[in-house]
């Protein structure tokens, strides 16, 4: 008989399971929103994301999880005024440590323009680029982007990838660019979850894996598998090797109608979809030193209306198997380390 830890649904979430402790401050990546302020392409109207989110409502939603500090990652493109309106917040709101902006590494006056946004927005830690919303099919494999990132590095500043499973060839093809930036592909690369499919997606994340400056966000995996049950999850976390190794594979499921979601054990399934030779692959192509937690707060709430602590609890039952060290790691010192967050 499957063994269900379950967890109540909110707003009477509480943090489930006997884990290990990080001993050290912990780290995460967030988006703000001010619907009035800006024009978003996206959360839509008919979202249950589509209102603000400021700081009080996170510092809110992740009370009981031990999480102190965040980095603010942009939601709009060539948008230097997000990335100042953020800093303004994080005058009043010190637990908002560095600031990931939304400039484009491509474009010809990147570097005068990352200057003066650095001496207005002193958190300025890194960029990224929304490629869902820009028409360039090969933006990841041009030369004045791997310029650009390359630029990065005299600034010890970052690039974050947002991409999908297409797109791992040609974040490959720029890795091969760019030597010394360091660069995180933010949610494992939204492998097609809902779908059951993971191939080619493990082959090509391996692959992009091998170049020493890039690491991965272990976030954003309920929003890509079934917005309604989170079932279909197993399979992509035995795959991406979340949790392998004596029994911890663990799988996250989630019944609306009964009203809980819980975390399940591979052994259960009897080896599941995947099996023992998939079951470490994130841990052994990035290993523990380039992995790091994220949320995806406030976009995670799409999966079922789940929040924050719910998003904390499961990721740190697919890791309680690893020694603390290792978990503190992922949970705390690779983020501060990359972003350069003293």
């Amino acid at each position: 008989m499957t063994q269900v830890r379950t967890f109540p649904l909110p707003p009477d979430l509480r943090l489930a399971g006997d884990f290990k402790p990080v001993d050290n401050i912990m780290h995460d990546f967030v988006d703000l929103f001010e619907l009035k302020r800006f024009q978003y392409p996206w959360p839509t109207p008919d979202l249950c994301i589509y209102r603000d989110h400021q700081p009080e409502d996170l510092w809110d939603a992740m009370a009981d999880t031990g999480v102190k500090d965040v980095v603010f990652v942009q939601c709009l493109n060539d948008s230097p005024e997000e990335a100042k309106w953020v800093m303004s917040l994080a005058k009043q709101h010190p637990r908002i440590k560095g600031i990931v902006a939304g400039l484009d590494p491509s474009h010809p006056q990147f570097e005068s323009r990352l200057v003066a946004l650095k001496e207005e927005v002193p958190l300025l830690v890194g960029f990224r680029h929304i490629l869902d919303i820009d028409p360039r099919q090969d933006y990841l494999e041009r030369e004045e982007l791997a310029a650009g990132v390359n630029l990065l590095h005299k600034y010890n500043m970052t690039f974050d990838l947002l991409l999908r499973p297409p797109l791992l060839e040609g974040a490959g093809v720029l890795a091969s660019r760019v030597s010394g930036t360091r660069m995180v592909v933010d949610h494992l690369a939204k492998p097609y979850i809902a779908e059951g499919k993971l191939d080619p997606w493990r082959e090509h994340i391996a692959a992009v894996a091998r170049y020493p400056n890039i690491y991965c966000k272990l976030s954003s995996m309920a929003t890509e598998a079934d917005l309604e049950k989170w079932k279909d999850l197993r399979p992509y976390v035995e795959a991406s090797g979340v949790g392998e190794g004596k029994g911890g594979c663990v799988a996250i499921y989630e019944d609306v109608d009964a009203g809980v979601c819980g975390v399940v054990g591979r052994n259960d399934f009897g080896g599941g979809v995947g099996g023992s030779e998939g079951g470490d692959h994130m841990l052994k192509v990035f290993g523990p030193d380039r992995l790091m937690f994220g949320s995806d707060w406030p976009v995670c709430r799409l999966a079922a209306n789940t929040d924050y602590g719910r998003v904390f609890s499961a990721l740190k039952e697919l890791l309680q198997h690893l020694p603390d060290h290792q978990q503190k790691k992922i949970f705390c010192t690779n983020a501060r380390n990359f972003y350069n967050i003293q």
